[in-house]
């Protein structure tokens, strides 16, 4: 067996590869993530209004003296509903009849603002795409004109 043979039976090198093939450089997904989150003006809008409720409901319970229970907290759950409701119910499955610690409510509050800010900067991109045709994602880059569909 030749050498060349010898390194790609023992997971060597293969070669050079394209630049530009399916081993080529990809597109880099958390930094594609990110921007879909805190980049749009839906995203940060939504995520303005839950750290509003937050910070509301953090000054209620620390700054305020309710002789009950204060309900400044619903904003917030309300704000990232429906994505924090599977979270919440992990939460209480996996902490059984104790409930789930207040730390664990807090972060997965803040992972379903993140989620839902993450959709929302999906929805966004699908609709500035709808507006500007070369980046359709309907014709996926074919013209249409001339097709029948004037």
């Amino acid at each position: 067996m030749d050498d060349a043979a010898h390194r790609h039976q023992d997971g060597g090198t293969h070669g050079p590869r394209p630049a530009g093939g399916p081993a080529g450089p990809r597109p880099h997904r958390p930094r594609a993530l990110l921007r879909l989150t805190f980049t749009n003006p839906l995203s940060l809008g939504y995520l303005s209004l839950v750290l509003a409720a937050v910070l509301f409901a953090l000054v209620d319970g620390l700054a305020v003296h309710h002789p009950d229970a204060s309900f400044s907290g619903i904003w917030a759950l309300l704000l990232t509903a429906p994505t924090v409701f599977p979270l919440w119910l992990a939460g209480d499955a996996l902490w059984g009849g104790s409930g789930a610690p207040e730390g664990y409510l807090m972060a997965a509050t803040a992972v379903a603002a993140l989620v839902n800010a993450l959709l929302l900067g999906l929805v966004h991109r699908a609709l500035r795409s709808r507006r500007d045709p070369r980046r359709s994602a309907v014709s996926a880059g074919w013209h249409t004109r001339g097709h029948g569909d004037h």
